[in-house]
């Protein structure tokens, strides 16, 4: 498998989003454009639609929001925990200083140069990029808080230890705020602390990918994605060792193929 860098593009120019996906996908496929957007809501939409985002190339100018919304969006990206790192686009370089108040990874001017290009990429693969690990690489086990009823009816709260491995499939239970998490052996945790959410955040470079709102699946796990009987447009997975089947959300559909064809 080789480890990619998945990263957006924002700009409102057809022909400049063109024509760095020609420059990225002819040279530099360690780099992954999982999505594209022309405006600052649209942007936002893929932000929390893949939490995979490791960076931005961004457009200064977008004439459909405000001639500085890519700086507005910047420091509000700039604010989140985990925050992508941005590579400013613009024709305009009169906003160069305040741009790099912002502290990018890098600043490219249109029209762009295949060279400047190679040199931001080059930068960030030695100071950014961080490697998808393999997962059989992966040692170290996570730790789950669930809650189990113990001989006297009473609720305890335990951490067990897992390998990532163990785990197939992630299910949002009916109490708010927890979870159950389907291990291989027909063995299952039940009342795990926690959210869909918080899995897509934590571990979704150790192979876990929400499928739909109420499940996270080990991508390992997965041995077939199919139609449902009589719907050709919606889906569903099959897991190796689990009878169980698991509905594909349709907003869910694209991000899961990508993972798959790159896993």
């Amino acid at each position: 498998m080789v480890n990619t860098c998945p990263i957006i593009i924002v700009d409102d120019e057809f022909l400049a989003r063109d024509e760095l996906k020609n420059i990225i996908h002819s040279r530099h496929q360690d780099f992954e454009i999982i999505a594209e957007a022309e405006n600052i809501p649209a942007a936002w939409e893929l932000i929390k639609k893949y939490p995979q985002i490791r960076g931005v190339f961004l457009d200064i100018h977008l004439q459909s929001d405000s001639t500085r919304a890519g700086l507005d969006f910047a420091y509000q990206l700039n604010r989140l925990a985990d925050a992508p790192w941005i590579v400013f686009i613009t024709g305009h370089p009169q906003t160069a200083l305040e741009a790099h108040n912002l502290h990018p990874a890098h600043y490219l001017l249109k029209p762009l140069e295949e060279a400047k290009v190679a040199e931001a990429l080059a930068w960030i693969r030695q100071k950014y990029a961080r490697p998808m690990p393999n997962f059989s690489q992966v040692s170290k086990r996570i730790g789950i808080r669930h809650r189990i009823t113990n001989r006297f009816g009473e609720h305890e709260w335990h951490i067990a230890y897992i390998d990532p491995e163990e785990a197939l499939f992630v299910a949002k239970n009916t109490a708010v705020g927890t979870l159950k998490i389907n291990l291989q052996q027909n063995q299952m945790l039940d009342g795990v602390s926690g959210t869909i959410r918080d899995w897509v955040n934590k571990y979704a470079d150790l192979g876990f990918v929400q499928i739909h709102r109420s499940h996270l699946v080990n991508i390992r796990h997965i041995r077939c994605l199919k139609p449902r009987i009589g719907e050709s447009d919606v889906y569903k997975v099959s897991l190796k060792d689990c009878p169980q089947e698991l509905p594909v959300g349709p907003e869910y559909l694209e991000q899961l193929r990508d993972r798959l064809s790159h896993w």
